[in-house]
């Protein structure tokens, strides 16, 4: 709701994701897609956008938009580029939101994303 002061922590909005970060493997094609649920546990709409350290790699479905008042979003985030080369590599995606009407961040959030051999996903197991 405009008008209200959302309940900031040191000048930022708390960001709800799950998970808090994204492990891809190479040899696993079904880990190749994964979801993200962003939660708005507020009394207002908030506005999410959502960038990426390397977005040629990624394909991230609704990567901007809005999330009712108590409601949650799932997004879907594809890796498009697997392959040996990149095992090992990180990257972060930041999630930012803002109150509708204004284009002011009041939060964030980092997720690590990172590309595992198979071999590691075997160790998981």
């Amino acid at each position: 709701m405009r008008g209200q002061t959302p309940p900031l922590v040191d000048g930022k909005l708390p960001v709800f994701i799950f998970p808090t970060s994204v492990n891809f493997f190479t040899d696993d094609q079904s880990s190749h897609k994964q979801v993200l649920t962003l939660y708005n546990p507020y009394d207002f709409l908030l506005k999410f956008k959502i960038l990426s350290t390397s977005p040629q790699r990624y394909s991230v479905v609704d990567s901007e938009g809005s999330i009712k008042a108590r409601c949650c979003v799932d997004i879907v985030i594809r890796h498009k580029d697997v392959c040996v080369r990149n095992e090992g590599m990180r990257d972060k995606f930041r999630v930012q939101v803002s109150e509708q009407g204004t284009n002011a961040v009041i939060g964030q959030s980092l997720l690590l994303i990172t590309l595992f051999p198979i071999d590691h996903y075997l160790i998981r197991s």
